[in-house]
């Protein structure tokens, strides 16, 4: 009998597809006999093709689909139509029993609808032909940007929960051969580094300039590491990051080795494997280095969020300068340089833990003058399965870290119900065990009265859609169901200004305000239904964080007493 056939769509960056792969690799472990195909750009073959679980691979070039579509040139535009029907039939001649999609783009929802794959997790379009999204997995994935402060989840277990109760897969996949490895070895044997040389490989570059780290600084901390280790720095990059590397000379003149553009992807991974750290920005070449366990050192700078994308494997330390604002993605050009920023003795201070640190430990350092404006984490799996990252000096846990520390084990059961007990409970517990006890007590009671109060508004909704829904069965007058309707309306609103007013309450509003959002169909007696379902989800939620947060004081308070 054959396996089933599934196809699992990624159609963004390089990084992304190595970051959907516990994603793969989860769907390899429950359907060890299926056949799995990774829909993605072209940049992302060389990844897709270095994934043992992956059997076939599909590009599309939705950019150039979507400037063709733009141009209103009439050979484009009919060379847009044709790239679409091709892209069609490849995927209907696949006969895919299910489609991932964790491209949230309208033209991959439209191009699996237009396919007729049974199943579609993530977006999608609705019988009816509207952009929707299909799956708690994917609806906490799009929402998740909008209460970053709460999110404790990195984005490849996010990926991982478009499956049902997904198995632990801790790490990114990717393999490369011994060619790329005596490769490797020659490019760097050409620069006078041999296999016992203590390399440190730099990624001076990222997407975006507010995600870099000065040049200035990467320069001052080769001198440190040269100092302290003799270690030979590598700078990577692709040949348009040259000009960085040009600026870094300007600092540490002849400090580094310059690779940009003189590397294939496995080269690059094959340099890493060997390499005993990365110090990066946020970057594609940060998700290589994970995949081949290379410890790394993350520059979290400007609006990068750790937690989201940071590198999915133990081990490894990201820093941040201590602020409210840190990782909301509608911060600019913020804390990468000036004396706030992240120096080069912090990053020095990383790559001292990254060497001294025996794996599976999580390091500590105490809270001085040279650390007082930048926070480290460490990262590790916690027994809930998920990548947790630890601080890395030992402060008072502040409102929003308690906050983030409920909504986690709350996310995760709203994922999955069936979860193990004990090993959520034994996470919160390790968290907890890095931070000390607020002294903040109104906090705890302010936060309750803010949840009760919340639940109490939805359960509010909820005997009213269920009014509204009798009235739609006949027991009442279409005009009255109107003005219920109305009340409703007027009640997410008020959800909205009471989650402005209450921030431990904004991420339940923002998912529900958008599973209310992405409702199918036009029957008024079904989308009323879902409404209810909608409300007493979100009441059951706000009561389980109640539960959470009762547990996070607990261990906070039993960390005081010790």
């Amino acid at each position: 009998m054959a396996g089933k056939r599934i196809l699992v769509a990624q159609m963004t960056r390089m990084g992304d597809v190595l970051q959907t792969s516990p994603l793969v690799r989860a769907l390899r472990l429950r359907h060890p006999d299926a056949h799995i195909t990774a829909m993605i750009r072209r940049m992302g073959k060389p990844i897709a093709e270095r994934n043992p679980d992956i059997n076939d691979v599909i590009e599309y070039e939705e950019d150039e689909t979507y400037l063709d579509l733009k141009s209103e040139d009439a050979d484009r535009l009919l060379k847009a139509y044709n790239d679409a029907d091709a892209i069609v039939q490849r995927i209907k001649a696949g006969h895919y029993d299910i489609a991932y999609n964790c491209t949230h783009s309208l033209c991959s929802a439209m191009l699996f609808k237009l396919a007729g794959i049974p199943e579609v997790i993530g977006a999608h379009l609705s019988e009816d032909w509207r952009y929707v999204w299909r799956g708690r997995g994917p609806n906490y994935f799009i929402t998740s940007v909008l209460h970053r402060d709460a999110n404790d989840l990195n984005i490849c277990d996010s990926f991982r929960y478009f499956m049902e109760a997904p198995p632990a897969t801790q790490g990114l996949v990717m393999e490369i051969d011994d060619k790329a490895r005596v490769e490797a070895k020659a490019m760097l044997a050409q620069h006078g580094i041999g296999a016992h040389d203590f390399v440190v490989c730099f990624q001076l570059g990222a997407s975006d300039r507010d995600k870099r780290w000065p040049e200035e600084r990467f320069a001052q901390l080769a001198k440190l590491l040269i100092e302290k280790y003799n270690a030979r720095i590598v700078l990577l990059g692709v040949e348009s990051e040259a000009p960085l590397g040009k600026k870094f000379d300007e600092f540490a003149p002849g400090a580094a080795v310059h690779l940009f553009g003189k590397t294939s992807i496995a080269q690059v991974a094959a340099i890493l494997e060997r390499s005993r750290a990365l110090v990066t920005n946020d970057t594609g070449t940060m998700h290589i280095a994970a995949a081949m366990r290379c410890p790394i050192v993350l520059l979290s700078v400007g609006y990068v969020h750790f937690r989201e994308t940071g590198p999915y494997g133990a081990g490894h330390c990201a820093i941040e300068v201590r602020r409210d604002d840190a990782g909301r993605s509608d911060m600019r050009g913020r804390d990468t340089a000036g004396a706030s920023g992240i120096l080069a003795e912090h990053a020095l201070r990383a790559v001292e833990l990254l060497m001294s640190v025996t794996p599976g430990g999580i390091p500590a350092l105490d809270d001085d003058a040279t650390l007082s404006h930048v926070d480290m984490f460490w990262s590790g799996f916690a027994p809930d399965g998920c990548l947790q990252w630890y601080p890395v000096i030992r402060r008072p846990a502040a409102d929003a870290d308690i906050i983030r520390m409920a909504y986690r084990p709350m996310w995760l059961d709203y994922f999955d119900s069936r979860r193990d007990r004990q090993n959520e409970l034994e996470s919160i517990r390790q968290i907890a065990a890095r931070y000390d006890l607020s002294d903040d007590a109104a906090f705890w009671t302010n936060t309750r009265e803010a949840l009760n109060g919340f639940a109490e508004i939805c359960g509010r909704g909820a005997r009213m859609t269920r009014e509204l829904m009798s009235m739609l069965s006949g027991k009442g007058s279409m005009r009255h169901a109107q003005t219920r309707a109305r009340e409703l309306m007027a009640l997410d609103e008020d959800t909205r200004v009471y989650a402005e007013l209450n921030r431990a309450c904004k991420p339940l509003v923002a998912i529900a305000r958008f599973e209310r959002d992405n409702m199918e169909g036009a029957d008024p007696a079904l989308l009323a239904k879902t409404t209810l379902t909608i409300y007493e989800n979100t009441q059951e939620r706000a009561r389980a964080l109640i539960e959470k947060l009762q547990m996070v004081q607990d261990a906070l308070s039993a960390q005081g007493r010790h």
